[in-house]
């Protein structure tokens, strides 16, 4: 008889340490329970292509979505395919557990767990690709990518809500709003003028704000937002409206929807996946072939 296994990559740092002991947990209960279990708390570029096997019935990533994407890009690397994912948020903004609708209890960490392995429902996901790279929720490019490039010098260790405050004052003060050029399955959307984009997979955003209210992460298609914005105070009012989804209403913002996005400058300007710094314009974005698997409740 094959033994069904269960992967977990846990992020040693993620939680300020807490994702080891979660993992150690989880092991714990898993086993009892009759599965393999494999654990790892390297970088997930180290992995290697034994790493899974094909009897595994789920993979657990303990962190945030960096890590979560990271550990999906590197199984597509080697595999071509993703097993079903299960996210334990450790991170800052934890957007997919959000957008899963998970709400585990640490106390019944280990039983919930087990119970979304044992019954495997499966809900098939949109991923993008950026440059060549993975992201699975979003990509923004403009300002707040730069905040997250500032943050990016800076960061020892762990990080929360509060770490993004110098990056963005730091940002408001330096970025100078770029010109961008947007194309979106071959028709120019977007003539050379200062903006900030968004292009994604779902609604939320980092800051809790539905930037794409639209968007649903199932239909094939990815939903672009491109702001006109010139200087802070126009970022600040979008920012504002963005909190309360007005923005959707402005006739100047572009709101649509495509399966490749083209996003030129005058200049480099900073993107990020998912929360992470991700290089600069020219950037060329365009969905995944496949979609991914994740276990929802």
């Amino acid at each position: 008889m094959i033994v069904e296994s269960v992967n977990i990559f846990a992020n040693p740092i993620a939680g300020r340490g807490k994702g080891k002991t979660i993992a150690r947990r989880l092991e714990v209960r898993l086993r009892a329970d009759g599965y393999a279990v494999s654990t790892c708390f390297d970088r997930p570029d180290s992995l290697s292509a034994n790493a899974i096997s094909d009897s595994t019935r789920a993979v657990i990533v303990i962190g945030g979505d960096g890590t979560l994407r990271a550990v999906a890009g590197r199984l597509l690397a080697l595999r071509g395919n993703v097993p079903p994912l299960l996210p334990i948020p450790l991170g800052t903004a934890n957007l997919m557990n959000r957008h899963l609708g998970f709400q585990w209890e640490d106390e019944h960490l280990e039983a919930d767990v087990s119970d979304a392995i044992r019954q495997l429902r499966i809900r098939p996901l949109d991923a993008g690709l950026a440059n060549g790279q993975l992201f699975l929720l979003m990509a923004g490019i403009g300002f707040d990518a730069h905040v997250v490039h500032e943050l990016d010098k800076i960061r020892r260790g762990p990080i929360h809500m509060l770490s993004y405050l110098k990056p963005a004052v730091l940002a408001l003060r330096d970025y100078d709003f770029p010109p961008l050029r947007v194309i979106v399955d071959g028709t120019l959307v977007w003539r050379y003028s200062p903006a900030v984009a968004f292009v994604g997979n779902v609604k939320e955003y980092g800051t809790g704000f539905a930037v794409l209210p639209y968007a649903r992460p199932d239909d094939g298609l990815l939903d672009v937002c491109v702001m006109p914005c010139r200087d802070r105070l126009e970022l600040v009012q979008w920012f504002l409206q963005a909190a309360f989804e007005q923005h959707v209403w402005s006739d100047r913002i572009k709101m649509l929807r495509g399966k490749k996005v083209v996003i030129e400058s005058t200049k480099p300007v900073p993107v990020q996946l998912d929360g992470d710094s991700a290089g600069h314009t020219p950037l060329e974005v365009s969905l995944l072939p496949t979609r991914l698997p994740f276990i929802v409740p």
